[in-house]
């Protein structure tokens, strides 16, 4: 298999290590395994190749071994649903942080894979979490892996648009909406703009077109010591702050992510932190 390594770090041009991770995904084996006695047989080697050719077309290595790590979560995924990042992961340690009363009722708008309703059940076990999404692709997908983890009883699915479909307040609303600018749509990656589904991506002329029209409902929903979280593009900081200081009047944080760029924003009620963020 350390032949299949090299080829692959060769045709994709990158470093063995990169290699190495890549082949025992496609695989399925451990990372050591690939230095073992034995080479493939051959259906598995035409296999092999199928997806290397895929791969340099762009198609993620996630839609190809149909898996995502999410935090401590092995996830199913799916062409036509959006694949979660790392950003994401970081956005649920800020919530935990920054949340001020511990929700009882949770909604997340556009859920994709689920990933992040799953991340929030672990970290709010006794919640009731309610998971929406358009897309009949992303809600199958939510629901398989929302059985996995044996999680039917705490997270509902329920397809709709906004906020249309509930009246009860909620505690915690969070998404990661649509939100790169329409003159960056072309200059995104083959991976994405190909690829994931444009719907969860293209967030209109300046990226905040679907986060204002959420957030005007939002904050008619949401309890009076809750919170609303939105992952959010770094160059919406300033017209996101115009929209809510001139149109929704509510407290709000923006934070940066791991690569110090402004990537969330909160408002409602939230813990105070001593930070550099922009607010």
């Amino acid at each position: 298999m350390k032949n299949a390594v090299a080829q692959v770090s060769k045709e994709l041009n990158i470093s063995r290590a990169e290699a190495e991770l890549i082949v025992a995904a496609l695989l399925e084996k451990p990372r050591f395994e690939l230095y073992l006695k034995g080479e493939l047989d051959e259906p598995r080697r035409r296999a092999l190749k199928i997806k290397i050719m895929q791969l340099r077309k762009g198609i993620p290595l996630e839609y190809l071994t149909k898996k995502v790590q999410f935090l401590n979560y092995t996830l199913n995924i799916y062409p036509g649903v959006f694949i979660p990042r790392l950003e994401t992961e970081y956005f649920v340690e800020i919530i935990g942080r920054l949340v001020k009363k511990t929700p009882v009722a949770i909604l997340e708008i556009g859920t994709g894979s689920g990933a992040l309703a799953i991340a929030l059940s672990s970290l709010f076990p006794k919640s009731s979490i309610i998971a929406t999404d358009i897309s009949p692709a992303a809600l199958s997908c939510a629901r398989q892996n929302i059985k996995q983890y044996n999680l039917e009883k705490q997270i509902k699915l329920v397809r709709g648009d906004m906020l249309n479909a509930f009246s009860t307040p909620f505690d915690l609303i969070v998404s990661n909406p649509p939100y790169i600018p329409d003159s960056r749509l072309k200059s995104l990656p083959d991976s994405v703009k190909y690829f994931e589904p444009i719907l969860a991506i293209a967030g209109g002329k300046n990226g905040i077109d679907f986060t204002k029209r959420m957030l005007l409902q939002a904050v008619k929903q949401i309890t009076p010591d809750g919170m609303i979280a939105v992952e959010i593009d770094e160059d919406a900081v300033d017209p996101l702050k115009d929209f809510i200081q001139s149109d929704l009047s509510a407290k709000f944080l923006f934070k940066k992510d791991l690569f110090n760029r402004n990537r969330y924003l909160f408002i409602g009620n939230f813990n105070n932190e001593k930070s550099k963020d922009s607010n």
